[in-house]
């Protein structure tokens, strides 16, 4: 969490990031002064989206564009999953699937930049 909220830090986002295990469960969590409340929920949905298909949250979704409206928000609802951009994949070694972090706080795309940041940090 805190190479996360480094990264966050340095791209200027006040975010949310939430670590989920492989059986979907929470795990840790962290929200940075300043992000908004939504991002709670968002950064979860956005992991659980990501462990439930075993691919980055945004694998099964179409391109946001800012001021359209955005595509599959109402999945959080209706099941929890968010399909929009900020959730990751987390791999052993090995290529398994350990679980997935979910961040929220910026636009989708600082959200994704910002959850593979913190990955790389953690493996350098």
């Amino acid at each position: 969490m805190a190479q996360g909220r480094a990264a966050a830090q340095d791209a200027g986002v006040n975010a949310v990031f939430a670590i989920l295990d492989a059986g979907a469960h929470l795990v840790t969590f962290s929200r940075m002064d300043g992000a908004w409340l939504a991002s709670n929920e968002l950064s979860i949905a956005k992991a659980r989206a990501s462990v439930m298909f075993r691919a980055p949250s945004e694998a099964l979704n179409v391109p946001w564009q800012a001021g359209q409206p955005v595509p599959h928000f109402d999945h959080i609802h209706a099941g929890g999953l968010l399909l929009m951009a900020g959730g990751v994949p987390l791999l052993d070694g090995d290529g398994q699937l350990i679980g997935a972090l979910g961040v929220s706080g910026g636009t989708p795309e600082q959200d994704a930049a910002l959850a593979r940041a913190a990955i790389a940090r953690v493996l350098e």
